[in-house]
């Protein structure tokens, strides 16, 4: 390896001094040689691909169309090493295509994935920021650059990807939840405690062998316990936000929701109610109360007693009314949040509010991972309002965006209600028609045969 270090570094000179007089052709083959002797060196990648743009006048396309014809031949030797996990040769075909076209979003993303089978994390974060520059609106490109860059910890900067993804996506809410997720792993990778929490049972069994084996010894050294690290880390520092936060993190991951809630409960008081504290100690109180009924669910179904069966109903309003106020105040703060509008609209209609859930749902139904729902919603709110005709129309509009594969409740409940508003509104054929749809798929679906059958005459 010290041969090929020694004859890069001699490319390397030439090719800068190539660089210099702009003799890009000779650049190009002096970087290129780089990158074949140590493909592991971050920067001869960098000047490779900034001399392929120099080549090309910075035109942003690459070659012209007769030498770009070599790319479709590259990109089948690409696929084909890909497939037969020959990582090393479609790191080299890559380059030849990325030689032709820097500009190359896909072949950027190409070698950004090869990269990390490869474990060359700092070239695969470089040509995944090289495809953003060409692909500036494309999510998932963003969202695989901050996956990147937590797994290197290096979180700062995937929380500011994530933020971009949020920019792109207000209604995404994975980007928020991934951000507070990275910056409580920051603060807990920061303090070695998730090395302590892998270490723990190593350690303990030198201790104990330390002191002879046996169960008498109550001392903990630091490193053997996550929480009692983190207390007297908070013991320590009562005034730092970051210990009270890695607690609870902890205490959710071993499914200890009230330890949790409490200290998240103390976060807040400690953030001065910091607005994004508030939120998680909202999140925890709901996971708590939701943990809590699932227990009194359980509960009542192994017992007769009515009382088991109304205290598990009395926790299953209150889990509902204590959503309905968290997401409220959310739709308030995040008006672009369309998810979160989605989700207050389906619990207000549980309480028959239609007319607080109708706005919420015409706003959802821009969003088009919930517009065929948003639709089907409204569509309900209508019937239950007694506007038959608007209900029509929404079902209507929710039908060509249904998909039997990824929603068969959605899509036999669609076309049931819009056969019973048909029916309603003295349109047999359209009634039969939608019946029909949902039969095909469950023919055991509600009373929809019985309504079929009436319809065509089976009952006179």
């Amino acid at each position: 390896m010290a041969q090929e270090n020694k004859w890069a570094g001699d490319c390397y000179r030439r090719g800068n001094d190539a660089m210099q007089k702009q003799n890009w052709d000779l650049a190009l083959e002096m970087f290129s040689t780089c990158v074949k002797l140590v493909p592991d060196n971050l920067v001869y990648r960098q000047y490779l691909r900034q001399c392929a743009k120099k080549k090309y006048g910075d035109n942003g396309k690459g070659a012209g169309t007769f030498e770009k014809t070599k790319l479709m031949g590259i990109r089948s030797r690409v696929k084909k090493a890909r497939q037969a996990e020959n990582w090393e040769e479609a790191s080299k075909a890559i380059e030849e295509g990325l030689y032709l076209n820097p500009w190359d979003t896909q072949l950027n993303l190409d070698l950004a994935d090869v990269s990390k089978k490869l474990d060359r994390g700092e070239i695969a974060k470089f040509a995944y920021m090289e495809a953003i520059r060409t692909d500036q609106k494309n999510k998932e490109i963003y969202v695989a650059l901050a996956n990147l860059l937590r797994e290197r910890a290096e979180y700062d900067d995937a929380v500011k990807v994530w933020e971009q993804v949020a920019k792109l996506d207000p209604s995404d809410l994975t980007a928020m939840r991934k951000i507070t997720e990275i910056q409580t792993e920051k603060t807990t990778h920061r303090g070695g405690y998730e090395d302590a929490e892998n270490t723990r049972s190593v350690m303990a069994n030198k201790n104990l062998a330390a002191k002879g084996g046996g169960v008498g010894g109550n001392s903990i050294a630091p490193g053997e316990s996550v929480e009692t690290d983190l207390k007297h880390a908070i013991r320590k520092e009562p005034g730092r936000l970051e210990p009270y936060l890695k607690l609870a993190a902890h205490y959710k991951a071993t499914k200890r929701y009230q330890d949790s809630y409490d200290s998240l409960q103390k976060a807040f008081e400690v953030s001065k109610n910091d607005p994004s504290v508030g939120e998680q100690l909202e999140d925890a109180e709901l996971l708590l109360m939701k943990h809590g009924l699932e227990e009194a669910k359980e509960k009542a179904n192994k017992s007769s007693d009515p009382e088991d069966r109304k205290r598990a109903a009395e926790l299953s309003t209150g889990l509902r009314d204590r959503k309905i106020e968290v997401l409220t105040k959310r739709v308030e703060r995040y008006p672009a949040n369309l998810a979160v509008k989605f989700e207050l609209a389906e619990l207000l209609m549980q309480l028959q509010k239609w007319g607080l859930a109708i706005p919420l749902l015409q706003k959802s139904a821009q969003d088009p991972r919930h517009k065929a729902r948003s639709y089907v919603s409204l569509g309900k709110c209508f019937v239950y309002d007694k506007k038959l005709q608007l209900a029509r129309g929404q079902f209507e509009r929710a039908v060509p965006d249904l998909n039997v594969d990824t929603d068969p409740d959605t899509y036999k409940e669609c076309h049931y209600l819009l056969g019973r508003v048909c029916e309603e509104m003295k349109d047999p054929p359209s009634a039969e028609k939608h019946y029909g749809e949902v039969l095909v798929i469950d023919y055991e679906y509600k009373d929809t045969r019985e309504r079929l059958e009436r319809l065509q005459g089976g009952e006179g």
